[in-house]
């Protein structure tokens, strides 16, 4: 399915990421940090969070709903950064293995996999484990391995050995803090270029990879 991003499937016209979007990181203070994000960046999460969802749905053959992150618990630090998560889960996405598409300061990034507050995540790893010859099949080798959804540097396929592939994905069963995703950054000063449509674009581009992953993944848990 092509979504027409100029019609009623988006609330308002996506005019891409701005310098302003990326440089809500930079404001200081939690409070001020978060009426920046709100102004800026937020609203062109939950225009992608429109954009994708329905195309997930149709990938996938099930609908996945769009959760824009809110911060709700922070009360003295600052995000470094924000994102659109998408379950097929009505109410939220941190138990379900999960697809996010967000922003740092740098760069935004396109990943899939589990969290730390997941009760799947060990199965996931399991799963990822078991199928590890078509998960590099699946994905480019460009695309990269996170066992920290906190840290953004992540791990490129073509990176890593066989081994390493094994120690990251079995972390994840055993360390309780564990988190495993997989995905890519589009970097800043390539998406201050894109138009909006050409950023949406490059995500479906992106996540087609990703949404065979969890069709392979998932199935098993």
């Amino acid at each position: 399915m092509v979504v027409d991003i100029t019609s009623d499937t988006l609330t308002a016209p996506f005019t891409g990421i701005d310098e302003a979007d990326f440089d809500v990181f930079a404001v200081p203070g939690l409070e001020m940090r978060m009426e920046a994000l709100k102004a800026h960046l937020r609203p062109k999460l939950t225009g992608i969070g429109e954009y994708m969802a329905p195309l997930l749905s149709e990938w996938i053959e099930k609908p996945f709903y769009a959760h824009v992150a809110k911060h709700a618990r922070r009360k003295t630090n600052p995000p470094n950064d924000s994102w659109v998560a998408f379950s097929f889960n009505q109410r939220g996405y941190k138990k379900w293995p999960t697809f996010m598409i967000g922003a740092w300061q740098t760069h935004v990034f396109v990943q899939f996999g589990v969290i730390y507050e997941s009760p799947y995540k060990a199965d996931f790893g399991r799963a990822i484990l078991t199928e590890s010859k078509r998960v590099l099949e699946l994905l480019p080798s460009n695309y990269r391995m996170y066992p920290d959804h906190m840290k953004p540097e992540g791990v490129a396929l073509d990176q890593l050995s066989s081994d390493q592939f094994e120690h990251i994905a079995t972390r994840v069963i055993e360390k309780k803090n564990a988190d495993l995703l997989f995905g890519i950054s589009l970097m800043r000063e390539e998406v201050l270029q894109m138009s909006g449509e050409e950023l949406l674009d490059q995500l479906k581009t992106a996540m087609i990879p990703l949404a065979k992953l969890y069709v392979l993944t998932v199935a098993q848990l």
